[in-house]
């Protein structure tokens, strides 16, 4: 069985001095949101074997927070450009690509792509993944590259608030 764990960026700035998208920062309360998913991964026992980010540095920056709760050394996140501003078949190949000695991986993105995968993995619609937000999904299958659309399982989602969905 694999396990992939779809985490949206925390909430992150709109400040006029950022010149691209790609620059954009957390924001305060990013911080506080993301800190309360990654207790609830915790918490859940998981343990990422990989983790892969958006090198945008707001989605960056949350996949470092989360991976220091986890003891997970942060030069061993993976940067994948694939991920920024991706579309359900770029996500597609990118989880198809994975390193298949992990079984557990904590993938790190942006909307509306991780929303769209989510649905299109699990078969059903799922409005909006929020900032901070987590879904755990499990996978029938043992090696990433037989992963397909509706064959996964959403075992739990976390809304990265408290008090959770």
């Amino acid at each position: 069985m694999k396990r992939l764990v779809i985490v949206r960026h925390a909430k992150s700035m709109h400040e006029s001095y950022v010149e691209t998208d790609m620059e954009r920062h957390l924001a305060g309360r990013g911080y506080g949101d993301i800190e309360l998913s990654a207790a609830f991964l915790k918490a859940k026992g998981l343990h990422p074997d990989l983790i892969v980010s958006s090198p945008a540095i707001r989605a960056y920056s949350t996949a470092l927070i989360v991976a220091n709760r986890f003891g997970y050394k942060s030069d061993k996140i993976q940067l994948n450009s694939s991920v920024y501003e991706a579309s359900v078949n770029s996500l597609m190949y990118v989880v198809q690509e994975l390193n298949e000695s992990a079984e557990t991986v904590f993938l790190f993105g942006h909307n509306p792509g991780l929303t769209e995968l989510i649905n299109a993995l699990c078969g059903f619609t799922l409005t909006n993944l929020p900032t901070s937000g987590v879904a755990i999904l499990e996978f029938p299958i043992t090696h990433w590259n037989k992963i397909d659309f509706e064959i996964g399982k959403c075992v739990e989602m976390y809304s990265g608030k408290r008090g959770g969905y």
